[in-house]
């Protein structure tokens, strides 16, 4: 489904260059969950971004069902329809409606009529228990409600796949389970994912696969099993005891 070669992502800070991915090379098939791990500045989000090129890389390329994203004669905004993305922040519109927010979207792309829209926007809302929400301001929600609403607001586009950057690292402990429960009733249907978190718990439970980035680089590429109980790799070890 997405295949990146070669992948180089390079920032200019305090006038120097800053490498922060060092040659990607990873495959993500389809129906998998792709679980990215490891340390803080490692390249984890960067990564993530490039996927739907919210981040341009520096070189490489970057393929989504045979279509070469990376090319500048792709048509982005229209591949991006394939990505549902979800953010560490929610990012939703305070003066609109949750049921604005959703909709926004399909309806500005003129992809569905504003009856449908709604009608497919309540079904998804009913999925993740805020249909009674609907009508609602975002400033009247909890955390996890928003993050809730904003992962509706991607499923709307009917995407191919779901990126999830750090999705729950910006609630507090009691609403992480009401977002980590729809994302894991969301695999159970098949979807294909790729998310960015620490919350390793879910990782075990969730994932088919694990990727360990550091330094920029994928070091590990595997089972659960062999991320968390048979890795030999100590910068691995290391990372993993503070959260097991």
């Amino acid at each position: 489904m997405i295949k990146v070669k070669n992948l180089y992502k390079k920032f200019i800070q305090s006038g120097k260059p800053l490498e922060i991915l060092k040659g990607i090379n990873v495959e993500f098939s389809k129906g998998e969950r792709v679980a990215i791990i490891g340390p803080s500045g490692s390249g984890k989000s960067t990564f993530l971004r490039c996927l739907n090129l919210l981040e341009e890389p520096t070189s490489g390329e970057i393929e989504l069902e045979g279509e070469i994203i990376t090319s500048p004669r792709c048509n982005i905004d229209k591949v991006r329809r394939k990505i549902g993305m979800v953010f560490q922040h929610f990012n939703l519109f305070p003066h609109l409606t949750v049921l604005q927010n959703i909709t926004l979207a399909p309806l500005s792309l003129k992809l569905l009529s504003e009856k449908k829209a709604k009608e497919i926007a309540i079904n998804l809302l009913g999925k993740v228990g805020l249909k009674s929400k609907a009508n609602f301001y975002p400033a009247s929600l909890s955390g996890g409600q928003k993050q809730r609403v904003a992962i509706v607001r991607a499923l709307i586009m009917n995407p191919k796949i779901m990126l999830f950057d750090e999705p729950t690292s910006a609630l507090d402990p009691e609403m992480i389970k009401e977002v980590t429960s729809v994302m894991m009733e969301i695999a159970s249907q098949g979807m294909t994912m790729v998310f960015v978190t620490h919350e390793m718990d879910f990782v075990k439970e969730i994932s088919t696969r694990v990727l360990f980035m550091d330094e920029g680089n994928i070091i590990m590429d595997g089972t659960v099993q062999e991320v968390f109980k048979t890795s030999q790799n100590m910068r691995i070890n290391k990372f993993l005891e503070k959260f097991l």
